[in-house]
């Protein structure tokens, strides 16, 4: 069943819906003008056949252009960003982003900003609001599915174990060796803001854990080694390397030692594990899925009130988890700020200001 996310925009005009029952969009008209975007029309295509839509919208003076997205050579539409005119409500700018590559945005970057995306989703169709102008757009979003690898190391030893490839990243892995083979491991997955634990093997040696900056950063490959070890007797995993979206790397875990292999994909993300596992972790495999657009990043906002003093800027984080005032003689003496980051850890930032004997008042926030 397919996701409806909300039409962003002004909620004026004709309300339009070109459903949801397609497999692909494969084309898209979008007509820009002075006042913003004048009207879009989509073609999709649905069981093997190109099906075209409405114009939502009208035509005046302007400039069409259109973007072909290659279904073909497994191109699809992941996300849209853009702006509106928060007055008027019109769509100002929109750009369209795939698999493959980002396209050239039409408009004016100039308005409130938005995205229409989905984690780990394509884009099959679109509603919205239009009359003059297109005043609004919303997507219909499916799940695509995760490609399973085929198991590195040892096949047929152990048991087999299966996370799963319904996650939407990692957030930390955690790599327990004894000096000879990898032992246990354990995964955080991210699946709706929630994080969810999945740990293989026997908690024998030494533990080595590496985190990953989800969502803005993703595992996309695993390398390691294999060998017929003692005192195991059997073909273990000696070693595994963790690589991201972000370009860094853990440091080789265990002992570099055997045949090497390489879990990656290009374009993609690795979103789930499973392999073998005995006494040791016998073999190893992943779930591939697309590598999803990076969220925006924070929008900074000026600072309101005088510009005496020193600046300070505590940064971006996940979440505000609570807010300390200081009252003062004359005023507001000092603020602190307790953050909860990408990675879930907890950290309490600097006082800004002078300390007051008068104490804080303490804000807390209830997070999902």
């Amino acid at each position: 069943m397919a996701l409806k996310v909300e039409a962003k925009g002004g909620k004026v005009g004709i309300q339009w819906d070109d459903g949801s029952d397609y497999h692909d969009v494969t084309k898209i008209y979008v007509r820009g003008g002075l006042e913003g975007i004048q009207f879009i029309k989509f073609e999709y295509v649905k069981a093997g056949k190109k099906v075209i839509g409405p114009i939502h919208g009208a035509s005046g003076r302007g400039f069409t252009e259109t973007f072909e997205i290659n279904n073909l050579e497994k191109e699809y539409l992941l996300s849209i960003e853009g702006y509106y005119n928060a007055s008027t409500g019109v769509i100002q700018c929109l750009q369209f982003i795939t698999n493959k590559k980002t396209y050239d945005p039409i408009g004016y970057n100039e308005g409130a900003r938005f995205t229409l995306s989905a984690s780990r989703s394509k884009i099959i169709g679109f509603h919205g609001f239009a009359d003059k102008y297109l005043n609004s757009l919303g997507a219909y979003f499916i799940k695509i599915p995760s490609i399973q690898s085929a198991i590195e190391g040892a096949k047929t030893t152990g048991k087999g174990f299966d996370d799963g490839g319904d996650y939407d990243g990692i957030r930390k892995v955690y790599v327990t060796t004894d000096g000879s083979a990898i032992r246990h491991v354990r995964f955080d997955y991210d699946k709706a803001g929630q994080v969810e634990t999945r740990e293989r093997g026997a908690k024998t040696g030494t533990q080595h854990e590496f985190t990953v900056n989800h969502p803005y950063e993703y595992i996309t490959s695993v390398e390691g080694t294999y060998a017929h070890t003692q005192p195991y007797n059997c073909v273990v995993l000696t070693s595994l390397t963790f690589k991201t979206s972000k370009g860094r790397a853990s440091p080789a875990i265990g002992k570099v030692t055997g045949s090497k292999f390489k879990l990656e994909r290009q374009g993609d993300a690795i979103v789930g594990f499973h392999g073998r596992v005995g006494s040791c972790i016998d073999g190893i495999g992943v779930y591939y899925a697309p590598l999803p657009p990076s969220p925006p990043p924070p929008e900074k906002l000026q600072g309101q009130g005088g510009d005496g003093g020193d600046s300070w800027d505590d940064g971006a984080f996940k979440n505000v988890k609570k807010i300390y005032v200081g009252q003062g003689d004359v005023g507001i003496a000092a603020v602190k700020f307790e953050y909860e980051t990408y990675t879930s850890e907890v950290i309490l930032a600097e006082r800004h200001g002078k300390e007051t004997l008068l104490g804080y008042e303490e804000f807390s926030f209830s997070l999902p």
